[in-house]
C-alpha cells in the first residue's frame, strides 16, 4: 500500500479545516491501495485553528507542524515537506 502526504500551510483557518479534512478523507477512501496522511503547517494563526486540528487528530491522519512565528509560505512548504512520510506529496496552500 504507498502512501499520500498532502500538505497543507495555513493561517487563521479555523472555519474552512474541518471540512476540508472530512472531504479528503471521503475522497482518499474511493482510492484503492493508498493511504494518505495530512500534514498541517500552522503559519502562526491567531485564532482556533490548532485546536479544531486537535480534536480532528484523534480520528484523522493528521501531523500538525506550528511555525514559532509568521514565516510566509515557502518556509511553511518546506517544514511540510520534511515533516512527509509518503511516497507522494500534494501541496495546497490554504
Amino acid at each position: 500500500m504507498k502512501l499520500l502526504s498532502i500538505v497543507f500551510s495555513f493561517r487563521n483557518e479555523e472555519g474552512n479545516i474541518e471540512p476540508l479534512v472530512k472531504r479528503i478523507s471521503t475522497t482518499m477512501q474511493k482510492i484503492e491501495n493508498w493511504k494518505y496522511e495530512l500534514i498541517f503547517v500552522n503559519d502562526d494563526s491567531t485564532d482556533n485553528s490548532e485546536n479544531i486540528l486537535d480534536k480532528l487528530q484523534e480520528n484523522y491522519p493528521i501531523k500538525i507542524i506550528n511555525m514559532s512565528r509568521n514565516f510566509g509560505v515557502d518556509p511553511c512548504v518546506l517544514a511540510g515537506f520534511k515533516n512527509c512520510s509518503g511516497d507522494a506529496i500534494i501541496y495546497l496552500h490554504m
